[in-house]
Order: C-alpha cells, then sequence, then structure tokens
C-alpha cells in the first residue's frame, strides 16, 4: 500500500501545473475508504507544495469515516473532511481541482468518475479495482463469442481491459485528455492501472466522433456500461 501511495503522489506532481492555482484548492476522495491516500494527498499539498487546501473525503462506511476524522482532528488537518454517505447525493462546495480514488470496486469508480464529470473536476485520477459489470453483461458479436468466452479468466482479462478503455473514452467525449496509466508493479498488486484525466476543450466534432466509436464498441460487445447513460448517450 505504502508503494502504491507513493507513485499515487509521482502522478499528482506530474500534473500539479494543472491542480494548483494562487487560490484555496478544493480536492475530493470518493469511495476513500480507510484513507491512506486522503491523509497523503493532503500532505502534499500543504506540507510540500504549501497550499492552501479543503478536502472533502466520502465514503459509505461511517465507522471508518469516523475513525479517519478522529485521527485529522488529532494531527489537526483543519481543511480535511471526512463524510459518510452516498457520493452521488455529496454536495460538492465548488468545482474541484482534483479529484482522485484509489481501488473503488466496480461501478463504484464509474459513479466517481461520474462525480468528477459533473462537478467539472480539473483533473481527475482513478485506480480501478474489480470489474464485474461487464462479464455479466458480454454478449459479443460475430466471430469474438466462441474464443472469448471459452476460458473464464480470459474473458475477465478482456473485460478488465475493455471496461477501462471505455471510461478513458467516456471521459474523452466529456472534454478531458485521456491517459491510461500503470501505477505500480503488477507483482505489487494486479489492480495497477490509473486512469487520468485532465479536463480540456474538445470541439463537437469530435465528440461525435468520439461518441460514435464508443457506441459501435458497446454494440459489438452486446454492453450498456453504467456511464453511458447521460455521458455518452
Amino acid at each position: 500500500k505504502f508503494r502504491q501511495i507513493t507513485r499515487f503522489l509521482e502522478i499528482i506532481a506530474d500534473v500539479e501545473s494543472n491542480i494548483i492555482t494562487d487560490n484555496e484548492l478544493y480536492i475530493l476522495d470518493l469511495c476513500c475508504g480507510k484513507s491512506y491516500l486522503s491523509f497523503a494527498v493532503y500532505y502534499y499539498f500543504t506540507v510540500i507544495r504549501n497550499c492552501k487546501v479543503t478536502m472533502d473525503c466520502v465514503d459509505l462506511k461511517k465507522d471508518v469515516i469516523e475513525y479517519c476524522g478522529s485521527v485529522a482532528e488529532k494531527l489537526n488537518y483543519e481543511g480535511l473532511h471526512f463524510i459518510a454517505g452516498d457520493i452521488r447525493d455529496f454536495p460538492v462546495r465548488r468545482k474541484p481541482d482534483l479529484t482522485v480514488s484509489l481501488h473503488a470496486c466496480d461501478i463504484a469508480t464509474d459513479i466517481v468518475l461520474a462525480k468528477g464529470i459533473d462537478s467539472g473536476s480539473r483533473v481527475i485520477l482513478s485506480t480501478p479495482c474489480c470489474h464485474h459489470e461487464m462479464m455479466h453483461q458480454l454478449k459479443p458479436t460475430g466471430a469474438f463469442t466462441d474464443f472469448l468466452l471459452e476460458h473464464s479468466i480470459l474473458k475477465q482479462k478482456l473485460c478488465d481491459a475493455a471496461t477501462d478503455a471505455l471510461r478513458c473514452k467516456v471521459l474523452e467525449i466529456n472534454g478531458y485528455d485521456v491517459t491510461a496509466l500503470e501505477l505500480i508493479d503488477p507483482e505489487e498488486t494486479p489492480k495497477n492501472v490509473l486512469i487520468r484525466g485532465i479536463k480540456r476543450n474538445t470541439s463537437n466534432s469530435k465528440i461525435e466522433k468520439l461518441k460514435a466509436e464508443y457506441t459501435e464498441i458497446c454494440e459489438i460487445l452486446g454492453i450498456h456500461p453504467y456511464l453511458s447513460d447521460g455521458y455518452v448517450n
């Protein structure tokens, strides 16, 4: 976990010119769990980069959130706030400068990306965890069918890659420059893909082309991903 957090901070440092402004930073950590990343990110920007920060960390687990809140209070991290609740219902204070998420399971990653998009977050950094949604939907057409579905482990690997590729496409459709990065050596964890989105201006013609590509891919795979409604269609 330490190596994962350290690498995550390195990736933040690579794009901090798109995050740091002369104003107070507003950061979201969604599906924050035990909040190792939350504390590290807050420390990085407040102590190392000497920024004024308000950071909201949201998760469903009330007991974990209460504990993390008590730790933040003991550390006098006045700008670090922990909120128990559904991130879909959480009212953001303003457009975030950075939205992060580390290993949100299955469609929780999609919910994180949706919140980042809806709030207009300037930078989104999300590391997905398990990928179950496509496994339950996948019904590819044509010559794909037999050899993809014959071996479950290969089907799972396809679903992992295709799910994250489609997530990248959704971010592009909604105006982000997107890169899929390796978070850490696969020997440390198989959940090692990080999706990086930086908000840019995208032409309408490019958006329509991306939407057509997304729709075609979903039709070929016989799927309807969580982010299709409202973010593509």
